[in-house]
């Protein structure tokens, strides 16, 4: 009973010759590539990241060569799965979308390690047909930024004023005051590169000492 068990631990029904693995690479590479165009296409935060995007490819290619390794031999996935429960992963994952396509890197290579390549192919170009469709609708509407103004406490309702004026999808987020001075933050949502000159408007204002604009990544909370 115990010679049957190790026996089937340790067999191995689905050997990969050369040829075969450099095709699964080759796939792999391929798909990818594609999930590297599409997290570049769709990219909306603040700083883009190529050594994140390049590692998704590296992903890829090192899920699919341990895919070729296992197989199906029972033993090495046992101790595969060993061998990763001591690994401790810090790197701080800012973005949660970014999450999202590691496990697709991950996906890709385990369709492509094991010779499921319609379930790979399909799923990676849905997705990125999806995922563009989706960034190219984003881009076409407003985005949102953070309008931070200081100023003299004279000039408050005149700085509210024109920033009401300028932009009518605001909203004031903050408001930090002393005796002779305020500063302003708002959220407001207006077209890449067209902020309706409100730096020249607010600069006109005798007491307005600094204007800044700020590209908004995440949520912000209030």
């Amino acid at each position: 009973m115990n010679e049957s068990i190790y026996e089937f631990l340790l067999s191995s029904s689905n050997e990969v010759t050369w040829i075969e693995s450099v095709e699964m690479l080759i796939v792999a590479l391929v798909l990818s590539c594609v999930v590297y165009v599409t997290y570049k296409m769709s990219f909306s935060s603040v700083l883009y990241n190529q050594k994140f995007n390049t590692s998704l490819v590296m992903i890829t290619l090192i899920t699919t060569t341990v895919m070729l390794v296992i197989g199906s031999n029972m033993a090495l996935s046992l101790g595969m799965v060993g061998a990763l429960s001591i690994v401790r992963f810090r790197t701080a994952i800012k973005d949660p979308r970014d999450a999202s396509y590691i496990f697709w890197a991950i996906a890709v290579g385990l369709c492509t390690g094991t010779g499921n390549y319609v379930i790979g192919i399909t799923t990676t170009f849905f997705l990125s047909l999806v995922l563009i469709i989706m960034s190219v609708g984003f881009k076409l509407g407003n985005e949102r930024y953070i309008l931070i103004v200081r100023a003299d406490r004279t000039e408050e309702k005149e700085i509210m004023r024109t920033i009401y004026e300028t932009f009518k999808s605001n909203q004031l987020k903050a408001k930090n005051s002393t005796d002779a001075s305020v500063e302003l933050v708002y959220q407001i949502k207006m077209k890449k590169n067209d902020d309706k000159g409100i730096s020249e408007k607010l600069y006109a204002l005798a007491g307005v000492k600094t204007v800044n604009v700020v590209a908004q990544s995440g949520e912000t909370v209030g």
